[in-house]
């Protein structure tokens, strides 16, 4: 047993059902492999009760609950109300992948136009059990579009931390255009109280 290991094996699991995928990422000394993290969110069976310590609401917004983190990734755990939705955006610098726990995700995708304007190209809805796996590159939204009272909840895999993105939006000319400086935008989460393991 290596050290790290060794010095896990007596506490207990606050997420047993993501020990496996724990796994995975505690081994990491560089970026995941996007397949290889679609693989292992596929494989994963979690609900709600599952991510309880993880699962916090906000009314005003959504809600980024970390779960785990080390400098290759961060594991977290997002939680939507109903018209609850992230910025326009990508991920820079970072690959994300995703796993649909609760509720129905809208997701809308974007593609940038020689205006530099960032036009919708689809949007899907995401099911429970759908796993969404991008580049850093990839722009999208996503929304809690259920009625009221219906909850979504996302588990999501940046690797490495996700800790700036851009923000694009429909009205004005963003990253495309040579005259604008790209929206950085700070990414805040709320810790939970355990590492997670």
């Amino acid at each position: 047993m290596n050290p790290k290991t060794t010095a896990d094996a007596g506490k207990k699991s606050l997420f047993p059902k993501l020990n496996p995928l724990l796994r995975y990422l505690d081994d990491l000394g560089e970026p995941a492999d996007l397949p290889t993290l679609r693989r292992l969110l596929e494989d994963l069976d979690v609900t709600r009760e599952d991510l309880a310590p993880a699962c916090l609401f906000e009314t005003d917004a959504y809600q980024r609950n970390l779960i785990k983190e080390t400098p290759w990734y961060e594991l977290v755990c997002l939680c939507w109300g109903s018209g609850q939705r992230t910025p326009i955006h990508d991920h820079e610098g970072s690959s994300c992948a995703f796993l649909v726990v609760e509720g129905d995700a809208a997701e809308t995708r974007f593609k940038h136009t020689p205006s530099g304007l960032v036009v919708p190209v689809e949007t899907k809805v995401r099911n429970p059990g759908f796993v969404c796996a991008s580049s850093e590159a990839d722009i999208h939204q996503v929304a809690n579009t259920q009625p009221q009272g219906s909850d979504l909840i996302t588990l999501h895999i940046y690797s490495p931390q996700l800790r700036h993105f851009n923000v694009y939006s429909m009205d004005t000319p963003t990253a495309c255009d040579p005259n604008t400086v790209r929206c950085h935008a700070e990414v805040k989460v709320s810790k939970l109280s355990s590492n997670g393991s």
